[in-house]
């Protein structure tokens, strides 16, 4: 079980994973000025803090990836979910690390 804080082992994605994806493709098109035909979930670590950071690398075709930043709420909250950054210019060999949220 990871630490409160601690940025957690990376896992394969799972469906719960892929669905918060794609709850966000249409946002990250419009702030990345990119269209993807593909947007795969791949593999994914978590962060316990006041509610879970979700740090998802994303296929988004050929060796073209994406990593993401999703807060979900706690469920206190109704599990509520924002997109608090990505950073493009990702390939398959990146390594998922913690990164802030966008400015």
């Amino acid at each position: 079980m990871p630490m409160v804080g601690g940025l957690g082992g990376v896992k394969p994605a799972t469906p719960e994973v892929q669905e918060i994806c794609d709850q966000f493709k249409a946002e990250v098109q419009q702030k990345s000025g990119k269209n993807f035909g593909t947007f795969e979930a791949i593999e994914f670590k978590t962060q316990l803090v006041a509610g879970t950071n979700y740090f998802i690398k994303t296929h988004i075709g050929d060796n073209q990836y994406v990593h993401l930043r999703i807060y979900k709420k706690l469920p206190c909250y109704q599990e509520e979910m924002s997109l608090t950054a990505f950073q493009v210019g990702k390939t398959r060999e990146d390594h998922i690390v913690h990164f802030e949220p966008s400015d």
